[in-house]
């Protein structure tokens, strides 16, 4: 989960992310880059190199892609620069056509998100694997599972005046793709993939409606009812690996984060007993004999 918290360049935060498994958080502001440990509140690596726009790492690796706020040239927000933080050397640098608008890992892809096309990148040599043309996405949108087996899925618009996205498997030739949702009538403005990929959450534009579509076959597992009046939904997210049951969480332009539950309502004992009275009644009556 990753938030942009200011287009200005003013002191201060400019981007969030939590890593792949929550351990860590990564800042990116206007000095330079911080991560610190989740539980033990240590910061584990600061570089002060300038603003930096995006800052992402692999789980608790040394692993670290960021971009530029373009506050210097040297920082352009048109270059992802992979760090190894261990021995603070630059792996590589990729530069593009225009600025990067978001970047997602996992352990087996990169990918580059820009207005109107995403690069796929595979993770160890860096090598490009695929260009995916996009409708406009200005925001970055784009959705990439923390799990690379038994399924890596990127989650992207198919549509800037709808709530339509594709979803892709990255594992096949840079990425074929699954299948495509309407998941809102209004564009989609979050996603966010659980920690194996099973479910993909989305919220539109809207921001009242919240809905939970399992894959790969992207069927519609829940649907959640944040509010009644608009919100922008700034971020979604699933609860870490092994809570039950599992949470989504969503925070909104109302200063609100709803938290809710991807379980089943139970029904009383009272009415299952009656329910399968009913039924046994039911087949009871239809094998008993008839009389002549």
């Amino acid at each position: 989960m990753s938030l942009t918290c200011s287009s200005s360049h003013k002191p201060g935060l400019i981007h969030i992310a939590f890593n792949q498994d929550n351990s860590c958080i990564c800042i990116g502001t206007s000095e330079g880059i911080r991560i610190y440990h989740i539980e033990t509140h240590q910061t584990c690596y600061r570089d002060d190199i300038g603003a930096v726009g995006i800052a992402e790492m692999l789980f608790c690796t040394s692993l670290l892609a960021y971009v530029g706020a373009g506050d210097q040239p040297s920082l352009t927000p048109r270059r992802l620069s992979v760090i190894n933080t261990s021995s603070n050397s630059v792996i590589r640098d990729l530069s593009f056509s225009s600025s990067v608008l978001a970047v997602r890992l996992n352990k087996q892809r990169l990918v580059a998100v820009l207005d109107g096309r995403v690069h796929v990148h595979a993770l160890q040599t860096l090598g490009q694997l695929r260009i995916i043309e996009t409708p406009p996405n200005p925001e970055g949108l784009a959705a990439l599972t923390p799990c690379s087996e038994p399924c890596c899925y990127l989650a992207l618009p198919a549509s800037s005046t709808a709530g339509v996205l594709r979803v892709y498997e990255l594992m096949t030739d840079g990425g074929h793709v699954v299948c495509e949702v309407q998941a809102h009538k209004a564009p989609l403005a979050a996603m966010a993939w659980s920690h194996d990929g099973a479910f993909l959450a989305t919220a539109s534009t809207t921001g009242t409606v919240l809905r939970v579509y399992s894959m790969p076959h992207a069927t519609r597992a829940y649907s959640f009812r944040r509010g009644t009046y608009p919100a922008a939904v700034h971020c979604l997210a699933f609860s870490p690996e092994g809570y039950q049951p599992p949470l989504l969480a969503a925070a909104s332009s109302h200063g609100t984060v709803h938290l809710f539950r991807l379980q089943r309502p139970q029904r009383s004992a009272a009415a299952a007993a009656a329910s399968a009275a009913a039924t046994a009644a039911a087949v009871g009556g239809a094998a008993s004999p008839q009389a002549p």
